[in-house]
């Protein structure tokens, strides 16, 4: 709340942007700006209570979205369309998010591009080694149903990559463990504290397994924006958020997305 402190913050943000690179992408120059709030407040988790609130309200909907998918006619379909709404709770992209609960109900009038789910269902079958690249608090929930809907098909090894640091509501393991991530999947850190995966930051053990996995499934709209252009067989499921990204993806703004990285053909 100090405004001294505000101004400090943008002063300090408003030194680094003669020297950010035309081609840095959202996520990149993200993680330089929290860098900076960190140093300056002292506050390296400045999101860590609406972490923990979206987490334990999405747990107490877990029960619910279950008899969601078992209900279903296709249930892999709307375990996907769950996890797709889950990615509607980002405080990156939005200062706040409707209530869990709507985003829940939301996924039922969901749309997904059936050819892009075939291929995604055939994948699936056919991994043995399945990298789960996590985004947000609160949405790891959403994704705990899919991941079970996966092992129903297959039972594939599950490792799922979490953030190594704080960076606004993105996933951490102290969040992966708070809503029964490792009950389903091996949990391992991505070695970085960009909200995104940029390859070239991560640890020698995440780039192990994106280089062995059969399929790598994607969150979030940063995790799109640092791997669109990467080699491997990529889903991205995600909900459009900005004009760009809608211009880049083909899909409309506020679209469910589920996408193969083979639809880009950019690497």
């Amino acid at each position: 709340m100090d405004e001294t402190i505000h101004r400090r913050v943008l002063n300090a943000v408003a030194l680094i942007i003669p020297d950010l690179a035309l081609d840095a992408t959202p996520p990149e120059i993200a993680q330089q700006v929290y860098r900076i709030v960190s140093e300056i407040t002292g506050n390296n988790d400045p999101y860590l209570e609406a972490k923990r609130c979206a987490n334990k309200s999405a747990m107490s909907l877990y029960a619910r979205m279950k008899d969601m998918v078992d209900d279903s006619n296709e249930t892999l379909e709307t375990a996907c369309k769950l996890a797709i709404a889950g990615n509607a709770i980002d405080l990156g992209a939005q200062a706040e998010y409707g209530s869990i609960y709507s985003i829940m109900e939301d996924s039922l009038g969901y749309q997904l591009d059936q050819e892009q789910y075939r291929k995604f269902k055939e994948s699936v079958g056919q991994s043995s080694l399945i990298l789960y690249i996590a985004d947000n608090a609160g949405e790891i929930v959403f994704d705990r149903i899919l991941i079970e809907q996966l092992l129903q098909i297959k039972k594939s090894k599950i490792v799922f990559v979490v953030r190594a640091k704080p960076i606004i509501n993105d996933a951490t393991l102290e969040d992966a463990l708070q809503v029964g991530i490792d009950k389903v999947a091996t949990i391992i850190s991505n070695g970085s504290d960009a909200p995104a995966t940029i390859l070239s930051r991560c640890s020698s053990e995440m780039l192990s397994y994106y280089r062995a996995a059969d399929l790598i499934i994607s969150k979030g709209q940063g995790n799109y924006e640092s791997l669109s252009d990467s080699p491997g067989n990529i889903f991205f499921l995600f909900k459009v958020k900005c004009p760009v990204i809608a211009r880049d993806s083909g899909y409309d703004l506020d679209s469910p997305v589920l996408m193969s990285s083979a639809t880009l053909k950019r690497y």
